[in-house]
């Protein structure tokens, strides 16, 4: 999990996670930040493999939410 929150761009993409009430499309982080696709997957891939962030796939598109017992799991470790 600590790996997975050292890259700061990481800490804000969960932090647009944490406070939508919907899974994001990666067109609307791809947009936020700038960023190309492979970028995006690159930096999703670690968060998601970290247990932090979940992923729906839909037709071509991915969505992102965080993870149920992630931000519990986060909490515990930062006390």
């Amino acid at each position: 999990m600590c790996k997975a929150l050292c890259e700061p761009l990481r800490v804000r993409i969960l932090d647009v996670l944490r406070r939508s009430a919907n899974p994001v499309c990666q067109c609307e982080l791809i947009a936020l930040y700038g960023l190309r696709q492979s970028l995006l997957s690159h930096h999703m891939r670690k968060l998601v493999d970290a247990g932090l962030v979940d992923v729906e796939r839909r037709h071509k598109w991915a969505y992102y939410s965080v993870a149920p017992h992630a931000l519990k799991e986060l909490h515990a470790w930062l006390s």
